[in-house]
Formats: C-alpha cells, sequence, structure tokens
C-alpha cells in the first residue's frame, strides 16, 4: 500500500477521529459528511491508499444504520475502488450485497453474496446478521 503525504494523512486521521466521536455520540448524519470530506481528501488513485477502504466500508455501513439505502448503494460501488493491495477474502462484494440487500436490490445482492461466500468460502457470513446468510441460502 502507498502512504499518503504526512500533510493529507493527519488532516484525514483528524477528520476520521472526529467523524468516529461523532458517530459515537450518534451524530451519524454528521459522522458520513465527515468522512466523505476525508474521501475527497485521498488522492488518485484512491485504491492504492488503505484508508479508502475503511472510509468506504464506513460511510456504507452508516448509510445503512440511518435507513439511507440508497446512499449506501450509492456509495457501495466505490469500495471496489479501493484497497487495491487488500487479500481478496470478498469483503468488498459483502458490503456491495448488504447495500443492495437494504435497497431491495435482491437479484443484484445475491449475486454479491454469491461471490463473496465463494471467495471467502463461506466466512463471510461470520459474525454477521444472521439474515443474511438466511436470504442467501434461501
Amino acid at each position: 500500500m502507498a502512504k499518503l503525504q504526512v500533510n493529507i494523512q493527519v488532516k484525514i486521521d483528524a477528520i476520521v477521529n472526529e467523524s468516529n466521536e461523532l458517530f459515537q455520540n450518534g451524530k451519524h448524519k454528521e459522522s458520513i459528511i465527515l468522512l466523505e470530506e476525508a474521501w475527497s481528501l485521498i488522492p488518485e488513485p484512491k485504491g492504492i491508499y488503505s484508508e479508502s477502504y475503511h472510509i468506504v466500508k464506513d460511510i456504507v455501513d452508516t448509510c445503512i444504520l440511518l435507513k439511507d439505502f440508497n446512499k449506501a448503494y450509492e456509495w457501495s460501488k466505490n469500495i471496489f475502488v479501493t484497497g487495491f493491495m487488500r487479500f481478496d477474502t470478498g469483503d468488498k462484494e459483502f458490503i456491495s450485497a448488504k447495500a443492495a440487500y437494504a435497497l431491495g436490490e435482491f437479484d443484484l445482492a445475491k449475486e454479491f453474496f454469491s461471490f463473496a461466500f465463494k471467495k471467502s468460502e463461506g466466512r463471510c457470513f461470520e459474525g454477521k446478521d444472521p439474515k443474511y446468510l438466511e436470504f442467501f441460502k434461501n
């Protein structure tokens, strides 16, 4: 993974820390706004920086929590331009599947869950909401 320039890294870390604090205090919408700001600071190509994956994952998860399924789905598309050097265990597909499921795009969700299942040899469902495995099996 490439390292961000120190000044950019410091800014992103400060923004993400503030976002985490807002999230912990129940200010989820404000948390997302800061994560989007952090995302905008990551230079192109964003995928060479590990921060890109974590920011998108947190945005998608928080949007699902807020039941803003359209935004979660739109952000889930960005997950595939992140974490180029991550070991591919189906995490990206699982995140996209959750967003598609939340939006009611069940055929697409099933497809993404299937890819995640194959890549992870089924481990992608461990520790996750059981509704996803139940949906995938049926």
